[in-house]
């Protein structure tokens, strides 16, 4: 699969949480599409879980507009109220982007993917 946007990253950061822009997303209506690389021996960081999303076009807007704003700036994202990770923004999101998860974070955010 081709990723024509950014690749984004995250990992949980500790400090500028509080003064992070924020986007919460519900992988129900958000989501078009996602991935789920549970493992990967070849891998960099084997306490990562990849997750790989495709926006529907109202998402990605949002996501869009959201990203612009906060380029240079940290972000949390959310799935399904679930705080994903917070990470500085370096570019304007589309409509497809991957991201990196902190295992326990995966172990928590798993079960409302599927529901």
């Amino acid at each position: 699969m081709q990723w024509t946007s950014a690749i984004l990253l995250l990992t949980l950061a500790t400090s500028g949480a509080s003064q992070a822009a924020e986007i919460n997303l519900s992988s129900a209506t958000d989501f078009s599409r996602m991935e789920v690389l549970l493992k990967d021996d070849e891998g960099a960081n084997p306490d990562l879980v990849q997750l790989s999303v495709t926006l529907t076009p109202e998402a990605t807007e949002r996501m869009a507009q959201i990203s612009q704003e906060s380029i240079g700036k940290p972000l949390t994202l959310s799935i399904n109220g679930q705080p994903v990770s917070t990470a500085t923004v370096h570019s304007a999101l589309g409509r497809q982007f991957r991201m990196a998860i902190p295992r326990p974070v995966a172990k928590k955010l798993l079960p409302t993917l599927i529901e």
